[in-house]
């Protein structure tokens, strides 16, 4: 497995009168979806792809619940998923009230598993585009 890289500058946003350093960017290959994952674990499973995507579509429902209901959400050596608040600031504990809050956001945790699979991934640096 390898995971596609560009090469881009970018300039310190401090000092915009200096030249770029240069950063690696991840490239995606594309796309899979959840029909794609579906067949991919029937096809190492005993189960068909109807019943895993089922058990996914009952994740992708669950997931969402869980996290609005105020709990994390552990995949064990997958991972961890919480919720992040974004708020505005008040000057004190006392004025800041729910309206200060302009959403959240999801976070991933990669676990143990998850973490020691990037580990080993392979970096392929591309040009323009091309792989």
């Amino acid at each position: 497995m390898s995971i596609n890289y560009k090469v881009i500058p970018r300039k310190n946003p401090r000092d915009v009168s200096a030249d770029p350093k240069y950063y690696a960017s991840i490239n995606s290959k594309g796309r899979r979806n959840h029909r794609f994952i579906a067949k991919e674990i029937a096809d190492r499973s005993s189960l068909n792809e109807m019943d895993v995507l089922s058990v996914i579509e009952g994740f992708l429902q669950i997931v969402p619940t869980t996290l609005t209901d105020g709990y994390t959400v552990d995949l064990g050596d997958f991972g961890t998923m919480g919720l992040s608040a974004k708020s505005q600031p008040a000057e004190s504990e006392e004025e800041f009230n729910a309206s200060l809050i302009d959403g959240s956001k999801v976070i991933f945790r990669p676990g143990k598993l998850f973490k020691k699979e990037l580990d080993g991934a392979e970096y392929v640096k591309i040009h323009d585009g091309a792989e």
